[in-house]
């Protein structure tokens, strides 16, 4: 149980550094190494306070949860009253500091950081609930207040940079403000959990003692004097550094520094989570097994610290910018500090946790005032120096705990604390097993009718593996998987010709470069993608008899009204104008499992993959540079474009795939596919498209933590919707989102001429004099409701809404049923839409977004007339097909649609 909750504590601690390293980048790229400086002068001294603010409270409300004699509620009671005081008493203190840390203020530096202040008593009480959360060993709430913050914080942080002229002071101020995200759970979970925390009785039989109702004030205060001293050690020692680091070495190597430190500390979420669980009530009696969270970490620590530091000379300028080069050294020396850190943490909760505050407290002293010594000694050394400074700091609170801990012999030896036993490991592979097999959530579905217990268990003999497979490929998600195949190549394929044939064009040139040969082979890839669609159609129809006209009427309707529009404007429409309504009747016609989404998602991933080969072979057909790259051309020589015509094409088309990358049923194809998407990406530059990921990433963490709460879901994608429907209506300044503004307020005034059903698919193609009106050769309007208005009119854009509408009720039904790939793809669909239009073209083109549109409106309706297909089972038990399935996880999924509560308890396959 031990192992299994520090994983569970590392793996929410690492988000933080996570949020870090994709805020971090965009921080130093935004506000530049003198910016960052101030940055981290402007809030590290806050976050500190925090810390030290607490004056010991929160190790003596985890010491008195964890001995019984404080109870959770009475702990949330001493948490909200004592951070009163504590933060007045820390804004005062901050105030004195600010003094010292920008001196003379005539800048203004001073008066931002007295307002950033202010907020100085939440992150105190956040870290007076972590303690009594940890005394508790409560884990998840732990979990909450951490993880919570870091998620609020990038959105927050990501949004401003790619959207606004983000400031030192502003960053500063959605930083420390975010806390506040995480201090209402961790209250809530406090005030109304019962005493349900593990002890050491309930592997023993014996029952645990309960709590006592009062609060031991004097105790409380007594213990919290003890371990003061420890605190402060402990702080100046991991953050003292960048606090006073400004007049010491100056904002420039202080913003090395500040990179340095948020690489290097990744490891340190490890020794955060082994505190956490060491502090808590034990779990075992076994003095050898309650200390295998000790050596575990300490294992952890020292891989994940050499393996930073033998990237970081190439991670660290990649991710934060060739300017931050002289960044790596710190970073490699930090890293062996951090593995010294963690030891010293492990003896400090031991000790603290036993009652021995005040023996902890003299080791981290000692160490702090040596390593202050040190940072003014070695301050012409400049990041450098900070960090050998912070390396000798830990070397000596390591050295001075270990031997305190040598000194009781009820304690662990120093080798039971430091060096994995062999039982470690195997309990470790274990525990990462069974994570695994969570994320794959393999089905535990109660039989139904047709299902019958037990014959899911067994596995099929090798030789009728074929057969198997077989039995579970149906013609319709064959053929609709054969539909996106034909789609996709259909784009690429002309594009790779086009490129060696002609080379790179210029971007936004009207000038014809498709060579004959593209054009050929588009031809047939499309009339190939018609005849499959005309034969799934021809063949469901023969075969079935569908209910829910109105679902593809509503399906239909988009493109019906576009083309409407173009034959009202003289628009002739040509044959391809078929392909993706005929797809449309062939979804509605077969009956399609859901994983067939799982293509989507492996497409992509063979798109980043090709594109980085491509930029690897050929760089000057990969990359684009110059002009078109603009200020984002220190990317890797360039900007990663593939195949596309420039890199946010890629970008886009990556950011619609992801989402379905969680549908690949093997964990290594999974991750690897979703490893190679994001360094993709994050080359292309598209920083709409990262934004977007990011949010669907972020979604993703959110339905791990509160699998139940669909509501969630539909909070984040009303704020995407907000988005497209809010920004280019209010924007009036012509230069604003890299001169969108000037795009939507000229294709506004021309949706004025023909408000009803617009000007037609063709519109861009045919007006060449919107060229000069909005600045380049553009072919779309950079965002989906504004490209609708102007193609298709306000007919349209309704019925794309509906569109929209449909497609969310019916993702967050499955979001519900246990598939989040859905949800997941709304969100990037809506999170892309606000600043790009050039995805939803109703040609094979818009592919990405038209065909899991179609797929998610029609999945899961009724099986009409039917006749049953045969069923087979996969490996975990499922039925995939006819009325096993329907049965099963689709007939949960038809119900949640109908709106009627499911009495059969079903759980997800593979999200």
């Amino acid at each position: 149980m031990s192992t299994r909750k520090l994983v569970s504590a590392s793996f929410a601690n690492l988000l933080i550094p996570i949020s870090g390293l994709l805020v971090g980048p965009l921080l130093s790229r935004e506000l530049g190494p003198t910016g960052r400086g101030l940055y981290a002068a402007l809030t590290l001294p806050i976050v500190v306070c925090g810390w030290i603010g607490t004056y010991g409270l929160q190790d003596a409300l985890s010491y008195h949860l964890r001995t019984g004699r404080l109870s959770t509620r009475a702990a949330a009671k001493v948490s909200l009253i004592a951070s009163v005081p504590l933060g007045l008493l820390g804004i005062g203190l901050l105030a004195v500091l600010g003094l010292f840390v920008f001196p003379g203020g005539d800048d203004g530096h001073y008066g931002q950081f007295l307002l950033l202040s202010l907020l100085a008593p939440l992150h105190i009480l956040a870290n007076l609930l972590i303690g009594a959360l940890t005394g508790a060993s409560d884990i998840r709430g732990v979990n909450l207040v951490k993880v919570v913050p870091a998620l609020l914080r990038t959105a927050l942080v990501v949004f401003a940079c790619l959207t606004l002229d983000l400031s030192a002071y502003w960053a500063g101020l959605l930083f420390v403000a975010s806390v506040s995200g995480g201090l209402v759970l961790g209250l809530v979970r406090l005030h109304f959990s019962t005493e349900r925390v593990e002890s050491a009785g309930e592997e023993t039989g014996d029952p645990p003692e309960p709590p006592d109702p009062g609060i031991p004030t004097r105790s409380l205060l007594a213990y919290s004097l003890t371990c003061l001293p420890g605190v402060l050690a402990a702080i100046s020692t991991a953050r003292l550094d960048q606090i006073i680091g400004l007049p010491v070495i100056g904002a420039r190597e202080l913003g090395f520094y500040a990179v340095a430190v948020s690489v290097a500390e990744i490891p340190m979420v490890i020794a955060t989570a082994a505190r956490t669980v060491l502090m808590g009530r034990p779990s075992s009696g076994d003095r050898r097994r309650a200390s295998t969270v000790a050596r575990l970490a300490v294992l952890g620590s020292i891989v994940a610290s050499g393996v930073l530091a033998a990237i970081a000379g190439i991670a660290v300028p990649w991710v934060f910018g060739a300017a931050f080069a002289p960044a790596v050294l710190p970073t490699v020396i930090l890293c062996a500090a951090t593995t010294l850190y963690t030891s010293m943490v492990i003896f400090s909760a031991v000790l603290l946790a036993n009652g021995r505050a005040a023996w902890s407290s003299g080791a981290l002293v000692a160490g702090s005032v040596l390593g202050i010594v040190f940072l003014f000694l070695l301050a012409p050394m400049g990041a450098v120096g900070a960090a050998i400074a912070s390396l000798v700091g830990y070397g000596v609170s390591v050295v001075a705990a270990g031997a305190m801990v040598r000194r009781v012999p009820e304690l662990p030896s120093l080798r039971e604390l430091t060096v994995p036993y062999r039982e470690d490991l195997r309990s470790l592979g274990e525990v990462a097993i069974g994570f695994v097999g969570r994320f794959r959530k393999r089905a535990t579905t109660e039989p139904g009718p047709s299902d019958p217990a037990g014959s899911g268990g067994d596995e099929a003999p090798p030789r009728r593996a074929l057969g198997t497979l077989v039995r579970r490929i149906d013609v319709g998600t064959f053929g609709v998987g054969l539909l996106f195949v034909l789609a996709w190549l259909r784009l690429m394929v002309p594009l790779l010709i086009q490129l060696l044939d002609t080379g790179r064009p210029e971007f936004n040139s009207r000038e014809d470069l498709v060579p004959p040969a593209s054009d050929l082979v588009g031809d047939a890839l499309s009339l190939a993608f018609i005849l499959v669609a005309a034969v799934l159609a021809a063949h469901g129809g023969y075969r079935r008899r569908p209910g829910r006209l109105w679902s593809l009427a509503v399906v239909l309707a988009p493109f019906l009204a576009i083309e409407a529009s173009g034959l009202l404007n003289h628009q002739r429409p040509g044959l391809v104008s078929l392909a993706l309504p005929l797809a449309a009747v062939a979804i509605w016609l077969q009956p399609v499992r859901r994983e067939v989404l799982g293509v989507i998602g492996v497409l992509g991933a063979v798109t980043a993959t090709g594109s980085i080969l491509l930029a690897l072979v050929r760089p000057d057909l990969g990359l684009i540079s110059g002009a078109a790259a603009g200020d984002k051309s220190a990317l890797l020589g360039g900007l990663l474009a593939g195949p596309f015509l420039h890199s946010n094409v890629l970008g886009i088309a990556l950011a619609l795939s992801i989402p379905f990358v969680f549908c690949v049923a093997r964990p290594p194809l999974r991750w690897g596919a979703l490893a190679v998407m994001l360094f993709a990406l994050f080359w292309t530059g598209s920083r709409s498209s990262q934004l977007a990921v990011a949010a669907v990433l972020g979604t993703y963490l959110l339905v791990r933590l509160f699998p139940t709460r669909t509501w969630l879901l539909s909070g984040v994608m009303a704020s995407g919707v907000a988005a497209v429907v809010l920004v280019p209506l209010v924007t009036t300044d012509p230069e604003a989102f890299t001169r969108r503004g000037r795009i939507w307020r000229t294709l506004l005034d021309r949706w004025a001429e023909h408000p009803l059903l617009g000007h037609g698919p063709r519109y861009f193609q045919r007006e060449p004099d919107l060229t000069v009106q909005l600045g380049g050769e553009f072919t779309h309007g950079h965002n989906v409701l504004v490209q609708f208005l102007v193609v298709g009119g306000l007919l349209t854009t309704v019925l794309v809404a509906l569109l929209v509408l449909l497609t969310w009720r019916r993702s967050v039904a499955l979001a519900g049923a246990g598939f989040p790939a859905a949800a997941l793809f709304l969100v990037a669909f809506l999170y892309v839409s606000w600043l790009e239009a050039s995805h939803v073209p109703t040609t094979l083109a818009g592919h990405a977004t038209w065909l899991p549109l179609m797929v998610i409106a029609l999945l899961g309706l009724p099986a009409g007339d039917a006749p049953p297909a045969s069923t087979g089972q996969d490996r975990g038990g499922r039925s995939w097909a006819g009325a096993g399935w329907r049965n099963g996880t689709a007939g949960a999924l038809q119900q949640r649609l109908a709106g009627r509560g499911s009495t059969q308890k079903t759980t997800v396959s593979r999200m």
